[in-house]
């Protein structure tokens, strides 16, 4: 019994009580898919689960209100809430920006104005100080001309009078002599002055306008243009669940010995393809991708493979020199990474590519291609597998049969080496930084404790056709797929015992 206004204060909450497949009462929980269920649900879509996955919801509800879970569920809306009081933070920090770039491009357009007028004033004055030397230059031949034409007018009005004089006061002889002297010095005068006047020219002051003022006029449309440039924003949204998971388990989950494997699924890639209780229970990308791509990867040598996301997924090629993008969903490339030389093992992490390049170490890019970090460890021609997981980087040395681990700056951290794991190749780590490694020689699948002390055999193969060679662990619902060195694979279901104890419901 409570209160009233106490149930008033949770009607809100929305908790479905019946299956919204069949409408009956949510009376069972499956421990496999971490699902409340009906009656009518395990005959249908969970039949083909363990007996003992199914319990009642009394026994998976009992002291819920106190459990962990429901503790781990506050923390998580806790932190998350923060993270989102974060990015509304960032945001407002970003919007500020967006109004300083605006300031900053009006601030840029009025002093390119000012500097491109100031520039005109001085091309201008520097056009009209060439414009008066010319005018000033022809102005003065100009003038000398006019005055030589005037003197030589007046030359000739002199001797217009002096030979009317001649004809009105002169006697015969005098006119005949006179106008004979005259006619000659009149005829030589005027063959100077032809000559002269000849030699002139008119000039006529213009101005070829520069084509690039003219482009500036009639071409320029526009001041300039405003681009936006969107990038990746460096907002981390935490995964609390899977840190509050790691807090919990530090004490057992992190044993090995407590963990546990059941078989859950074994089939052949070439004949079987992904049932429905494989691609709802499990969701490997992987998977997906070398089934349906099979044939394609095996006759162009693909070598390592790394999921993005549920999406994409990332191949080397050690042929030819190159990382493929694919995205599965459209079955496209989506783009090629060209590598300096041959390139095997491959991690997504945190956005990043990390990658084994011959004869250059371990390379951290981004998808598009660019070089973020070269990571300064030691790789020969026996290194080949890799995996980077929080902040830790692991590969395996097939030459000196060990395990190591490392900062994502190549600092070591531990190194692992024991005699029943020969030739290790592929590696995979856990959500508790266990880590598993196939023995390609010893033919076996090694799990090795988070601090590289500890590690027990998971399976023993009885030849090499059935050694362990691929190795990929979900930290969704704890399954490790194993690839053999046939075209077999299995699929593991991965517990821990005193884990149930505590965190039933959470783990399973």
């Amino acid at each position: 019994m409570i209160a009233i206004e106490d149930y008033l204060k949770i009607q809100d909450v929305s908790v479905d009580l019946t299956c919204k497949t069949h409408g009956k009462k949510l009376d069972l929980f499956c421990k496999y898919h971490s699902v409340a269920i009906c009656a009518v649900c395990v005959p249908s879509a969970h039949k083909t689960c363990q007996a003992d996955d199914i319990i009642s919801i009394a026994d998976a509800a009992e002291n819920a209100n106190s459990s962990s879970g429901l503790t781990e569920l506050e923390k998580t809306i806790s932190r998350t809430l923060e993270n989102i009081k974060h990015c509304i933070k960032n945001r407002l920090s970003t919007s500020a920006k967006i109004d300083t770039d605006e300031q900053m491009i009006k601030t840029t357009i009025l002093q390119t104005k000012l500097k491109l007028i100031k520039h005109l004033d001085v091309v201008e004055e520097k056009l009209l100080l060439e414009l008066r030397t010319k005018h000033d230059n022809y102005k003065a031949k100009h003038s000398k001309v006019l005055e030589k034409l005037k003197q030589k007018e007046k030359d000739f009005e002199k001797l217009e009078e002096q030979m009317q004089q001649m004809k009105l006061f002169a006697s015969d002889l005098q006119v005949f002599l006179g106008t004979c002297q005259m006619n000659k010095i009149t005829m030589e005068k005027i063959e100077l002055l032809k000559t002269e006047i000849g030699k002139e020219q008119n000039y006529k002051t213009e101005m070829k306008l520069n084509s690039v003022v003219s482009s500036l006029m009639n071409e320029v449309k526009q001041f300039g243009e405003i681009h936006i440039t969107e990038t990746n924003t460096d907002l981390k949204f935490k995964d609390v669940l899977i840190d509050q998971a790691q807090i919990q388990v530090h004490v057992s989950m992190r044993n090995i010995h407590d963990v546990n494997h059941q078989l859950k699924l074994k089939f052949d890639i070439r004949t079987q393809g992904p049932n429905h209780r494989m691609s709802y229970n499990v969701g490997w990308t992987n998977f997906y991708t070398v089934y349906h791509r099979h044939r394609k990867l095996e006759k162009s040598k693909a070598f390592d493979i790394t999921e993005i996301n549920t999406d994409r997924i990332a191949v080397t090629y050690p042929n030819w020199n190159c990382i493929e993008i694919f995205n599965i969903k459209e079955i496209t490339v989506e783009s090629k990474i060209g590598c300096k030389s041959r390139c095997y093992g491959i991690s997504h992490y945190n956005g990043n590519i990390f990658t084994i390049v011959q004869d250059h170490g371990i390379l951290m890019m981004d998808l598009s291609g660019t070089i973020l970090q070269t990571i300064n460890i030691d790789i020969h021609s026996s290194v080949y597998f890799i995996t980077v997981t929080d902040d830790k980087l692991y590969y395996t040395d097939e030459r000196k049969d060990t395990v190591n681990c490392c900062n994502l700056v190549g600092k070591q951290i531990w190194v692992f080496e024991n005699k029943n794991l020969v030739c290790p190749s592929g590696i995979t780590v856990d959500n508790n930084q266990n880590v598993y490694v196939s023995g390609l020689k010893s033919y076996n699948l090694t799990l090795i404790q988070h601090d590289g002390k500890q590690s027990k055999e998971i399976c023993n193969a009885c030849d090499d056709l059935c050694a362990p060679l691929a190795v990929c662990y979900n930290k969704t619902n704890n399954s490790l797929l194993l690839g053999y060195k046939t075209s077999y694979m299995a699929l593991y279901q991965v517990s821990q015992e005193r884990f149930f104890k505590d965190l039933h419901i959470r783990v399973v």
